[in-house]
């Protein structure tokens, strides 16, 4: 079992290596040079030149590459153009709510995948098997922003039942942040627990 799961962690390194050297090249693939949009029209070829030798972007393609991995691997994403700020701390400030969004979605996806699919295969080809199963198939199938779009239609819109955005700490108030997080779940946590059931069928009737 060890050996097995150092298998596929070893396997995921160069999954990363080149997610990284994909998203690297995007970003180069960009026209227009990064210090001249930066400082502006009205910045001078020196004041250009200046700020590409303290960004490294005179470099080659693979130092820069380099660089920026090893930054990476130190925590360090750099300072975001855009916010005027280091990007792991916008990250860090965004991660609360992404944790519970995720937490609450792998809930929902157990809570209905695991009894649907013991269901399915307590009551092997009946209507309720079928059910499951056309669900299931329906869940895989149905992007997620779509189906998000669809309950927010529904649920928001027209029922006025639950918020169609916004954030609320969880921890702070916890029925208004469960509320703004029941819709976001349900989108993300649908096709996994079409996947749970399935697998939860497959595994009891083995």
């Amino acid at each position: 079992m060890i050996l097995y799961l150092a298998r596929r962690l070893l396997g995921v390194v160069p999954v990363l290596i080149l997610v990284a050297l994909g998203s690297f090249l995007l970003v180069h693939l960009v026209p227009g040079d990064p210090a001249m949009v930066m400082l502006g029209s009205d910045a001078t070829p020196q004041q250009i030149e200046a700020l590409r030798l303290q960004m490294g972007l005179n470099r080659s393609l693979p130092e820069q590459f380099l660089i920026w991995m090893g930054q990476a691997l130190r925590g360090d994403l750099g300072e975001s153009f855009f916010l005027g700020r280091p990007v792991t701390q916008a990250l860090m400030e965004r991660l609360p709510a992404t944790m519970q969004l995720a937490v609450l979605s792998l809930f929902f996806s157990l809570l209905i995948g695991v009894p649907a699919g013991i269901l399915a295969s307590v009551r092997q080809n009946s209507r309720w098997d079928q059910l499951v199963m056309v669900t299931a198939m329906g869940g895989i199938s149905i992007p997620s922003f779509w189906l998000g779009l669809f309950l927010i239609l529904v649920f928001s819109v027209r029922l006025g039942w639950l918020p169609s955005g916004g954030y609320v700490p969880i921890w702070e108030e916890f029925g208004p942040g469960l509320r703004v997080l029941i819709l976001p779940a349900i989108s993300l946590g649908f096709m996994q627990a079409a996947l749970i059931a399935r697998m939860t069928r497959s595994s009891m009737l083995d």
